[in-house]
């Protein structure tokens, strides 16, 4: 699945490639974005963009080819690939199948998939705009399965207002089960002095904060081709409003940052590389005691265990539990997986999985100054540290060394 999800975003990018260079700078009637038809003509959209949140830096480029089927039908086909989380890389792929009358609505239906570090995720949605005068009234409704969230339904609802024919400013609520309520809001302007050329930004919000990022897009058509000097054209190119309506569609993984895009992808980047934990992405286990958000009993006993043998001899013996109870991937993962669901904090077993935590899951736990202060005695055992030393430091161990204190030397 992973070989279909990037092919679908090298097929976008290599369709358009004879189609962009083939283009005559020819000037565009008004006949020809506007007699009805889904798709008026072949074109194709990049968009090339930057941003940041909690989890680091993102950036990456989308190319889009749309494509029209007879008169009512198009077809699109997106893809997208950069990083989230400073450096996970990530690539997806997208194809939007629809009906569309261009002065009333469009109806229709998507299947995307994308990857991010070694997890994968895919959807299935239906989509529909709905055009009054200026205003387009957007809807997408989905559900989505994989490695990343939890099976779950997902839906938005989003308005899109044309100031100007040249001007989109756009705003929507997402809801899952995974980020409760969410939101975003967006904004494109299509410059008139460089035919085909755009600028863009989106922000989203969800339970755990937002994203940012912004760029240039650039679309490809019969009007507006960047790669001729012929200026003449420019009055009767078409306009950012004609383009959404009758030629592109969004490109669906920036369409819904948080349903099944940017904001989702980002977040799972952060959660594979020790952040905040997503979904079913646990947090970066055994990382040197630092802290780490569980959600779960199995990993707050990971956590816990890595705390305690970092950069000590029994560090091997961490990998090896990892490598047999970590819920995703580990060779006890059919059962250990079926544990972490059952005690996670929202399920029947969440309270035992809080009172753990509240002994040894924290940086403040109850346990938190006897865990470290073990770690810094295995430290010593295998770093050549004298028996006076270690003597030392077990004394300085809360609690421990005053019971012990008449029997060490």
């Amino acid at each position: 699945m992973r070989a279909i999800t990037l092919s679908a975003a090298i097929l976008a990018a290599a369709s358009a490639a004879p189609f962009v260079l083939a283009q005559d700078a020819v000037p565009v009637s008004e006949e020809q974005f506007g007699y009805g038809k889904a798709v008026a003509e072949t074109n194709f959209q990049l968009s090339i963009f930057g941003g940041g949140d909690e989890n680091g830096g993102l950036y990456g480029g989308a190319p889009s080819v749309t494509l029209p089927i007879g008169d009512k039908l198009g077809l699109q086909i997106d893809g997208i690939a950069g990083f989230v989380a400073d450096e996970v890389g990530f690539a997806g792929g997208a194809a939007q199948l629809f009906y569309r009358e261009p002065e009333t609505f469009m109806v229709g239906v998507v299947g995307a998939g994308y990857f991010v570090d070694d997890y994968e995720q895919y959807a299935v949605a239906g989509i529909a705009e709905y055009y009054i005068s200026n205003v387009t009234l957007e809807g997408i409704a989905g559900y989505t399965l994989g490695e990343v969230v939890p099976d779950q339904f997902y839906g938005r609802a989003g308005l899109s207002i044309y100031p100007n024919p040249n001007l989109r400013l756009g705003a929507g609520l997402t809801y899952s089960d995974v980020v409760g309520l969410g939101g975003d809001i967006q904004a494109e302007a299509l410059l008139t002095d460089i035919p085909g050329m755009a600028l863009f930004a989106t922000g989203a919000f969800d339970n755990k904060g937002a994203t940012g990022y912004g760029g240039v897009r650039f679309y490809f058509n019969s009007g507006t081709n960047l790669f001729s000097d012929d200026r003449t054209k420019q009055a009767s190119a078409p306009t950012l409003i004609d383009i959404h309506r009758k030629l592109a569609r969004q490109n669906f993984f920036l369409s819904d940052p948080i349903g099944f895009g940017i904001r989702q992808i980002s977040r799972a980047g952060g959660a594979a590389t020790g952040g905040d934990p997503f979904g079913d992405v646990p947090p970066d286990h055994g990382n040197g005691g630092e802290t780490t958000t569980c959600a779960d009993l199995i990993c707050t006993v990971q956590d816990t265990l890595g705390g305690l043998t970092d950069q000590t001899l029994l560090d091997p013996v961490t990998d090896l539990v990892n490598t047999l109870v970590d819920p995703t991937d580990g060779a006890l993962s059919a059962l250990t997986g079926q544990l972490a669901d059952l005690t996670n904090t929202d399920g029947a077993l969440g309270a035992l999985t809080e009172l753990v935590q509240g002994l040894v899951g924290t940086e403040n736990s109850a346990l938190t100054p006897l865990v470290d202060a073990l770690n810094d005695v295995l430290a010593g055992l295998g770093g050549g540290f004298s028996p006076e030393d270690i003597t030392a430091q077990i004394s300085a161990i809360p609690g421990l060394g005053g019971v012990l204190g008449g029997l060490l030397p």
